[in-house]
């Protein structure tokens, strides 16, 4: 069934009305007064008990003029009540709200059925009190409810960023590790060279040096090696699809990449999703090369119903996934960043039957980190 587009109805030309006040507001006019009342809850929610105690002062005050005042009408003032009982119910909840609504019943009803103590007070009409009563409720409801929200979310952030530390902290440790056992080796080996061609005879010294030329190749070479795996150059011109077959082309074992047509796209996805699942191949295929034991590994990209595919699968060792914690092999960063992506990432191995990584996160352009 198709839905006809939406076509909002012609509204009336006002002139001089509260579009042109809008107007004429400075730039920011809106975003400074929001600014200000965020500012004022600040405020309260850092003294909540100086606010509280002027609230109950100020209602105490209302419910005493209702009784002893000729100039004010009590039911203005026991209004003025209810208006308090609101606030108390959009500031502090419902706890709190409850307990208030209980006190101001009580001269509520004094004062309604004044006949009864010998008082002689002007008849007050309760019948909206019950429902001015569920309206304070409900605000304090509706209160409790954005609060609880607003610290789920902020533990959610919390774990999140904590997760992404440790993303980082792995990271760094494994470039640490791939410097030091690969760069700080040759760099080692280059400075022993150099020591032994410095004593050397003429003859010995000039192959000396010609050893070190060599290993001082070999270590920019690992250099170069290790930024294009850190940051692979031209990553978001090139797209996907390209970087991946680099990837495949330097991964030291046979890896087959099978690619869609409509994948080739270098603008299939933003530039953050590109090199987030592009990192997450890349994990994937170094965890087969190092633990799998395979002779190859099979790399498939493809895209359906607006959402992109990668699956990374060998017919190594395998492994039981329950018996492998998040934050061995690089599954944390690989779970991370499809998190990230607003996607779903599964991992399928078993003992001697292989392993399959699944990456699906949504395409297009605007598929970014979240």
């Amino acid at each position: 069934m198709t839905i006809p587009a939406y076509t909002p109805p012609a509204l009336p030309e006002v002139v001089g009305g509260a579009t042109d006040r809008l107007e004429a507001l400075p730039d920011g006019g809106i975003h400074s007064w929001r600014g200000s009342i965020e500012r004022a809850f600040s405020r309260v929610r850092a003294n909540p008990r100086s606010i509280r105690l002027i609230l109950d002062l100020a209602a105490v005050g209302f419910i005493t003029l209702a009784f002893v005042s000729t100039a004010l009408s009590a039911e203005f003032l026991f209004h003025c009540v209810f208006v308090l009982l609101v606030l108390h119910a959009f500031l502090f909840g419902l706890r709190v709200t409850l307990l208030r609504i209980g006190l101001v019943s009580i001269p509520l009803l004094v004062y309604a059925e004044a006949k009864l103590f010998g008082l002689r007070e002007p008849t007050l009409e309760l019948t909206e009190w019950p429902l001015m009563f569920v309206i304070a409720v409900l605000v304090a409801w509706m209160a409790d409810r954005r609060e609880t929200t607003s610290r789920r979310y902020a533990a959610l952030f919390r774990r999140a960023s904590e997760r992404l530390l440790t993303v980082q902290e792995d990271e760094r440790r494994r470039i640490a590790g791939e410097l030091h056992d690969g760069v700080g080796q040759v760099l080692t080996a280059l400075t022993l060279t150099l020591d032994a061609a410095n004593s050397a005879p003429p003859q010995v010294a000039t192959r000396r040096v010609r050893q070190a030329r060599q290993l001082a190749d070999t270590a920019l070479a690992e250099t170069r090696d290790l930024a294009h795996r850190m940051r692979p150059g031209r990553l978001e011109e090139r797209g996907l699809v390209a970087a991946v077959r680099d990837l495949a082309n330097q991964s030291g074992f046979p890896v087959q990449v099978t690619a869609e047509a409509a994948t080739a796209d270098p603008h299939l996805l933003g530039p953050t999703a590109t090199v987030e699942v592009y990192r997450i191949v890349q994990e994937a295929l170094a965890n087969a090369a190092r633990h799998s034991g395979a002779p190859r590994a099979q790399v498939s990209i493809t895209r359906q119903d607006e959402r992109l595919t990668v699956v990374v699968a060998d017919e190594g060792e395998g492994f039981d996934p329950d018996e492998v914690p998040e934050s061995g092999i690089g599954l944390a960063g690989m779970l991370e960043r499809s998190r990230l992506l607003g996607g779903q990432l599964s991992i399928q191995s078993a003992p001697h039957a292989g392993t399959r990584v699944t990456v699906s996160i949504p395409s297009g352009p605007s598929a970014v980190a979240r």
